[in-house]
């Protein structure tokens, strides 16, 4: 009896030891597939109707949101900024819906959200190849 208890007890050991078992890594941006980590980068840019750049401050705005498949990556809108980015981690490759918006800091939007679909295939940073444009209406002075 004492011999068995000796051997099950140093089985344990041994796995440890030897790296048997299984490792979970998550990886440089929390989540992960298979070594792959990639990230949706999400431009805007803030215009008036004319198309002419509207600063965060003279917009009103608080921050920008990106809604991607349901979960809410927030930003804040830096003031003397017109236009900026949202850095989006992904858990895989995929396709994702993303709406983009910016708000007032009573979280009401100040412009109509830009949305689009994203086919991500590959590892590392997708960027969307042009920006969401959300039309605000400055403040005033």
């Amino acid at each position: 009896m004492k011999r068995t208890k000796k051997i099950l007890l140093a089985a344990p050991v041994l796995l440890a030891l030897t790296g048997a078992g299984c490792v979970i890594d998550a990886g440089p941006d929390g989540g992960g597939y298979d070594g792959c980590y990639p990230n949706l980068i999400l431009d805007y840019s803030l215009q008036d109707a004319s198309g002419a750049p509207v600063t965060c401050a003279a917009a009103g705005a608080a921050s920008v949101q990106a809604n991607v498949d349901g979960v809410i990556f927030r930003a804040v809108c830096p003031p003397d900024a017109s236009a900026g980015s949202i850095f989006v981690p992904l858990q895989s490759p995929g396709l994702f819906n993303a709406t983009v918006n910016v708000f007032n800091g009573q979280d009401r939007p100040l412009a109509t959200a830009q949305s689009s679909s994203f086919n991500i295939t590959t590892c590392g940073d997708t960027e969307a190849q042009t920006p969401a444009v959300l039309v605000v209406t400055p403040v005033g002075p």
